[in-house]
């Protein structure tokens, strides 16, 4: 067989399904062989960035390898934003790139280890015929176990060339043995609980990935404990009545009431960065345990004190085994009045709209949201002044349930990390809430999302400004007409591409536009949501503090 076919039978032999990308020269004839002779999925998109935006979200939501491939050259650097994106969520992405035949120098030519490393992410290249099979499977062991892209380079040369095919390795499998924390460890952190008054569990990545939902929950029923989380683990908790939801800047008006109060905070598969925390503010009267299988992570931003070396799940487990061996229960954080608050804090019932006619505001566009849409949904984002207003207000059924599409803090992220939720989650309605300057940035996917007739909700928040460096630099003096771009007629965009769509301007459009979508929905809803500019988000100050 030729090497591009062997590519294709190695993804199959993998395990893998479905592939993101957009074809040229330099992968079409191995991702055809994929599609064509084994029953892959290829997923086109019209933009290399949202390729591995999709195989990013889609890895995330499976928990499994997400793939992506792209043309030689130019194809690749399409890529540095999106793979950098990935490299900052620890997303294991497989990106198979076309590379120039050896020893030509070519206008397509790129120093590939060179544009890898630039991202931070891993690179392989396919030198040898022989060497494709063996390659291509390390390179998705790498990415599986250490939680990062890895891009692997195909010369066009290489491709047609003949070999023998073997099986590869396959990489490892979720059900490895995981690290628990010494019992030393465990005994110190049990003597914190005995200690504490109002003990809070924060759960990280870390505690998704290990499906540590029910050890935390059973920890925390034993010690009387309130639940957190990161954003990238809101949903975690849902559903639980001791839950503030997300931590941090992007949490409710709940979150500074009550976490400040902690006096024992055991984070669990969290970094504690500066959004969790709020610059320090949420802890800084609070003794801080963090648990995390990398040992490099604890203490990366300064907040811990104590540090415990082991799975978020087994180490839990454990706390909750010393516990009861000292046969020691407390109702802890529960016994306080701020609990009554958490168990009956409602998010938008503190919410006074602005009230001016034509225009939503943007709090109250995310309410509507989350009343008219079924409770089964993925919700993404991306990056910009629209990306404060949805956590509060908008719930997610559990934790594959979110994905912040924020790993590199980046504007054109969400339309391509939507392709990949949907299609690792057909069976749920998918959300993706993006600006208006977002959306102009990668236009093309919402072609992309009626082309594969996902159920995709696009919620533009239309304001016609970039709204964060308005809302940033206008109170600071600074004319601000440069990011003023006027308001943009998506809806008729999207209805010229083949979606369905609605111009929004009221709580009362949201429902009838989902209403009359919902029963039949067979392709992409896009909502142009006239949002009020006006609106400014009382976080954004806080945001920009070290910038």
């Amino acid at each position: 067989m030729t090497v591009y076919e062997a590519i294709g039978r190695t993804l199959a032999h993998l395990g893998q399904t479905t592939v993101f990308g957009l074809l040229g020269s330099g992968n079409f004839l191995f991702t055809d062989d994929f599609a064509r002779h084994h029953g892959g999925r290829f997923v086109w998109v019209r933009h290399e960035a949202s390729a591995v935006a999709a195989a990013a979200a889609y890895a995330q939501i499976t928990g499994n390898l997400g793939v992506a491939t792209v043309h030689q050259g130019p194809g690749v650097t399409n890529t540095l934003t999106t793979l950098t994106h990935a490299v900052r969520e620890r997303q294991p992405v497989l990106v198979l790139a076309g590379e120039t035949g050896r020893g030509l120098n070519v206008n397509q030519t790129i120093d590939l280890p060179r544009f890898a490393a630039a991202a931070g992410a891993r690179v392989e290249r396919v030198l040898l015929a022989e060497s494709a099979i063996d390659t291509i499977a390390r390179a998705a062991r790498t990415a599986l176990r250490d939680r990062i892209p890895v891009v692997v380079g195909i010369p066009t040369d290489v491709q047609n060339q003949r070999i023998e095919w073997h099986d590869p390795v396959a990489p490892p499998t979720p059900n490895a043995p995981r690290a628990v924390a010494s019992p030393g460890d465990i005994a110190a952190v049990a003597d914190l609980i005995e200690g504490s008054r109002r003990p809070l569990i924060l759960a990280g990545r870390g505690a998704v990935q290990s499906g540590a939902r029910p050890a935390l929950e059973a920890l925390g029923e034993r010690i009387g404990a309130l639940y957190a989380t990161s954003l990238v683990a809101n949903g975690l908790f849902a559903g639980n009545e001791y839950s503030v939801g997300v931590c941090g800047g992007f949490g409710s008006t709940l979150v500074p009431r009550v976490v400040p109060h902690a006096d024992l905070i055991i984070s669990f598969g969290a970094t504690i960065n500066q959004w969790t925390a709020f610059h320090g503010e949420l802890i800084e009267r609070s003794k801080v345990v963090q648990v995390d299988v990398d040992a490099a992570g604890i203490g990366q931003y300064g907040a811990a004190r104590y540090g415990l070396v082991g799975d978020a799940a087994e180490t839990a487990a454990a706390l909750l085994a010393e516990l009861e061996r000292r046969g020691f229960s407390s109702d802890g954080f529960r016994g306080t009045e701020l609990a009554e608050q958490v168990r009956s804090y409602d998010a938008a019932a503190e919410v006074e709209p602005a009230a001016v006619e034509g225009l939503i505001d943007p709090r109250s566009l995310c309410i509507a949201l989350d009343e008219a849409l079924p409770a089964e949904r993925t919700v993404t984002y991306d990056s910009g002044h629209h990306h404060w207003w949805p956590t509060p207000f908008l719930s997610v059924p559990d934790a594959t349930g979110f994905l912040a599409a924020q790993g590199f803090q980046s504007v054109g992220v969400a339309l391509g990390s939507a392709i990949g939720m949907a299609e690792a989650r057909p069976d749920r309605i998918a959300v993706v809430l993006i600006g208006d300057g977002g959306t102009l940035m990668q236009l093309g996917e919402l072609d992309s999302l009626v082309a594969h007739g996902r159920r995709v909700v696009v919620v533009i928040f239309n304001d016609g400004i970039y709204g964060a460096e308005v809302h940033h630099f206008e109170p600071l003096g600074h004319g601000t007409e440069h990011v003023e771009f006027g308001v943009r007629d998506f809806a008729g965009v999207a209805r010229a591409l083949g979606a369905t769509a609605a111009v929004v301007r009221s709580p009362e459009d949201v429902a009838q536009a989902i209403g009359e979508w919902l029963p039949n929905a067979s392709g992409p809803l896009v909502l142009d949501s006239r949002v009020d500019p006006a609106v400014r988000s009382e976080r954004l100050q806080e945001a920009f503090r070290q910038h």
